[in-house]
């Protein structure tokens, strides 16, 4: 590992910016709890400062915690998050981290499903995504019900409307969370970095309908 003259890791040069002290610290905590930073509202000026250190803050993500920094495009978007899917999490205490429940996941891959593989992409609604999901799942709603449940550590099925829309609630103000959407009260708009969904879960999004339906 190289060091600079004053005997310091040359990595940790990025911090002699006066924008470090501006920035990183608030920077840090976001990125170990999991939330993507992309050029987009409030996030701008976090974006500029990854972009112009990606290469000094992922050796040292990797040399403190063992995690990557990653940047992945999307079209002419490009957002960074920390890889904990390929790291274990790496050195990252869980106080400082967040896991995205499974019950969300599901919510997600219906929700990438309806809009980018079936085209829905005038689906912005919360209401309207609850109501979909209601009423495309109707017939195996059980089945659903059951999915939910487990993947959430629940004991006791409720097998009613409210469970499932309230979980489709939590499920987005999460990825809001993320930095993956933007959500205003009924009103929410997918970003670039939703297009996590689909590197992560890519061969079991076609299938989540068949997965439901085997819950029944």
């Amino acid at each position: 590992m190289e060091h600079n003259t004053n005997g310091i890791l040359s990595f940790l040069n990025f911090q002699r910016d006066p924008d470090a002290q501006i920035y990183f610290g608030q920077l840090d905590y976001y990125l170990k709890d999991g939330i993507h930073i992309q050029e987009y509202g409030d996030q701008i000026d976090y974006y500029k400062f990854l972009k112009k250190y990606k290469d000094e803050l992922n050796d040292y993500y990797e040399y403190f915690y063992g995690i990557s920094l990653k940047e992945e495009n999307v079209q002419s978007d490009s957002y960074f998050f920390l890889d904990f899917n390929t790291s274990s999490r790496g050195k990252i205490p869980s106080p400082y981290r967040d896991v995205l429940k499974n019950k969300y996941i599901i919510i997600g891959l219906i929700m990438y499903k309806a809009i980018f593989y079936e085209g829905n992409v005038e689906l912005n609604s919360l209401a309207t995504l609850q109501e979909m999901i209601r009423n495309d799942y109707e017939q195996y709603k059980e089945g659903l019900i059951r999915l939910l449940a487990q993947s959430s550590g629940d004991v006791k099925l409720d097998d009613d409307d409210k469970m499932i829309d309230n979980t489709v609630l939590a499920a987005l103000q999460n990825f809001k969370r993320l930095g993956w959407i933007e959500l205003n009260q009924d009103h929410f708009e997918t970003r670039a970095s939703f297009q996590r969904i689909n590197t992560i879960y890519e061969d079991i999004i076609p299938k989540i309908d068949d997965i439901i339906i085997s819950y029944q």
